[in-house]
């Protein structure tokens, strides 16, 4: 293939779906380890249960649907043509939307929303919004009148360094992907510059960067 050519050639979608199952794998397998051997207090167990009939299940999947499509038309909304690729470019969107939401939805519960009587739409929403709180926002402030309550503290101390964890991840997620997406056009005939690996390749260099500078940041604190 001339080297003039690779950069407008598409990877084959066979290919980039063992990127998204093997993603989706180490997830779960992240969750099944992070249940098993960390998850021991019944109270944290109990907040896992979503309010008003929602299980987690359908609603790790909504939201994560919900993300591919803003992330989808994000990328369209930076330069991507919306009629050339398109199954690359929602493949590709899936795959970081996944990356980023579901770490955060399968350890992370919700805060007690009072919601009971609201629509199943509306619980999405308000749910989503609290992951993007959790994700972009400050992290969580503990109170230090309640010294009585020492293993409170404690536990909301490790939600802090989960918290600053994903916040690193994401941020890394977002600093890789646009990186290698900018420098694709330089250096033709690199079988990595074939869309949308710049994305793909980006996001999990940049989301592994994020875990490792989160961790050392929060070990050091």
């Amino acid at each position: 293939m001339d080297p003039s050519d690779i950069i407008n050639t598409p990877f084959p979608l066979h290919e980039i779906y063992k990127f998204v199952w093997l993603s989706l794998l180490w997830n779960l397998l992240l969750a099944l380890i992070y249940r098993v051997v960390l998850e021991t207090n019944k109270q944290t167990q109990q907040t896992t249960v979503t309010e008003g009939g929602i299980s987690k299940g359908l609603q790790i999947i909504l939201l994560i649907g919900i993300s591919t499509i803003i992330i989808y038309f994000t990328f369209i909304l930076c330069g991507i043509h919306p009629m050339m690729l398109p199954l690359h470019t929602l493949i590709s969107a899936f795959y970081v939307g996944m990356n980023t939401m579901l770490p955060v939805l399968v350890i992370t519960s919700e805060s007690s929303i009072q919601y009971v009587d609201a629509s199943i739409a509306r619980k999405i929403v308000y749910r989503l919004k609290e992951v993007m709180a959790y994700l972009f926002g400050p992290t969580l402030i503990i109170d230090q009148t309640k010294k009585e309550n020492i293993t409170h503290n404690k536990q909301h101390q490790k939600a802090q360094r989960i918290q600053c964890i994903h916040q690193y991840t994401t941020l890394g997620t977002l600093i890789g992907m646009s990186a290698c997406t900018i420098l694709r056009i330089l250096d033709h005939g690199m079988q990595i510059q074939r869309y949308p690996l710049p994305i793909i390749i980006g996001a999990t260099y940049g989301g592994c960067g994020g875990v490792l500078i989160g961790a050392l940041l929060t070990s050091f604190s």
